[in-house]
């Protein structure tokens, strides 16, 4: 499959007159306009590169070793203290996000807006894991996952807004379905690499490698400089206010927004405790004896990755292809939740591995075409950085909440079984809302 789409006939297009209705806001003074001209293969293979370099190293210490390293340090507690340092890093993003997406729109470097943000954010990015390395306390490891949040925060305030910033519309599925590819298998890749080496230290170690690939993509980068004439002031208020997105003029960011918080919840409710659903429910060590759980963990994550993988590239360039973004996301995201639903009523291994297989499959429709979406509901091309970060913000932000809903589900409202229907109920809510998102088809 090529990494660009084909030319269409416009004979093939569909009839504008047939696309809904889009309430356009005037842009202010110096908004940059929309891309026109389509991204190259080479364009998109160092975008690529770029979000490896950003996923493997966030996705691997959230997932697996974090996990692992509480366990070792509090085995006894390892539920409560992994919510915390979970939310720890989830409160990082929700405050440094808008922030430094507003600034970036802001910035009048001569090395353009995007550039310095990415090329600051992987040297603090490459610091903090091996920071992490070191840690053999709770708190320190908490304090790692919020600088961790805090340096994908900074990188993202570049990295994300370049597609809107430099890919046209139609074009968005495919290119954000290879860009997700590493977030879609990033944890069966980077768990087979800190398999080849010994010890926390030298894990995270090896994850502060894959930063240099975001400065490749930041060095290669042609990002025009923002003149200063054309420069919003910053102010206190002025980001305060850039918060509050108004329902009436906007309705379909906010409607977009609110799809993908409600995904989020499902997705956190139903793998955040995953780990340690294999070693208290399953019980996979006394399972098959001589194996570890962190082996099964790992044999669950190849197998929802390979699914993501198969249908991430796929369901964004279907999607470019029919001008469609919202059935996609729709049956993506209705296929998450049915995916929990073997897990609620047959907690078997067996189980676990169709569950993920049937996640993996609607994940990676949804990971591509969802964010395709975002970026054709952005209220202003001036604030991309910060509205991609708010809009981001709704698939962290869930796990704020999903430590302590899961706490008082797993003790108090049924256990596994309820978490895994919460989760499928949250999922279908959020498929459904993306309907009411009238501006694109």
């Amino acid at each position: 499959m090529s990494l660009a789409p084909e030319r269409s006939d416009p004979s093939e297009q569909p009839d504008p007159s047939e696309r809904p209705e889009r309430l356009e806001q005037p842009e202010r003074p110096g908004s940059p306009a929309e891309p026109v001209r389509p991204v190259g293969r080479g364009w998109i293979a160092l975008y690529v590169l770029g979000n490896v370099g950003l996923f493997i190293p966030m996705l691997v210490p959230t997932t697996l070793l974090m996990p692992a390293q509480i366990a070792e340090i509090d085995p006894a507690g390892k539920v409560g203290s992994y919510a915390w340092v979970s939310v720890m890093g989830a409160i990082s993003g929700i405050v440094l996000a808008p922030l430094a997406g507003a600034l970036s729109d802001r910035t009048t470097s001569r090395f353009g807006r995007r550039r310095p943000w990415m090329a600051v954010g992987a040297l603090v990015y490459m610091a903090v894991l091996v920071f992490l390395g070191l840690q053999t306390t709770v708190g320190g490891v908490a304090v790692g996952s919020f600088a961790l949040s805090a340096a994908c925060m900074i990188i993202g305030a570049g990295l994300s807004p370049v597609v809107p910033d430099q890919v046209p519309a139609g074009q968005r599925g495919i290119v954000l379905g290879w860009a997700t590819a590493p977030q879609a298998g990033g944890l069966i890749a980077g768990g087979l690499l800190i398999g080849l080496v010994a010890g926390f230290s030298a894990q995270y170690l090896l994850l502060a490698a894959f930063p240099l690939l975001i400065l490749l993509f930041a060095a290669t980068l042609k990002d025009p400089p923002l003149p200063a004439r054309q420069r919003e002031p910053f102010s206190l208020r002025a980001f305060l206010d850039g918060y509050r997105i108004s329902p009436r003029e906007h309705p379909d960011f906010i409607w977009a927004m609110s799809s993908r918080f409600a995904m989020g919840l499902g997705y956190g409710l139903g793998t955040l405790y995953l780990p340690y659903f294999l070693d208290d429910v399953l019980r996979y060590e006394e399972l098959f004896p001589g194996r570890s759980t962190d082996d099964g963990l790992l044999i669950v994550i190849g197998v929802n990755s390979v699914a993501t993988v198969s249908t991430v590239v796929l369901g964004g360039w279907i999607s470019d292809k029919l001008g469609r973004r919202r059935m996609p996301v729709f049956l993506g995201g209705l296929t998450m939740a049915v995916a929990a639903i073997p897990l609620a009523l047959s907690p078997t291994w067996t189980m676990t591995l169709v569950a993920a297989v049937i996640l993996g499959l609607g994940y990676g429709v949804y990971l591509s075409v969802d964010t395709a979406l975002i970026t054709e509901v952005l209220p202003a091309s001036a604030d991309r950085s910060k509205d991609m970060a708010l809009a981001n913000l709704m698939t962290s932000l869930p796990y704020v909440l999903v430590p302590p809903i899961a706490s008082v589900v797993l003790s108090s409202l049924g256990g596994y079984r309820s978490l895994f229907l919460c989760s499928a109920g949250l999922s279908a809510v959020g498929a459904a809302l993306v309907w009411k998102v009238r501006s694109v088809r």
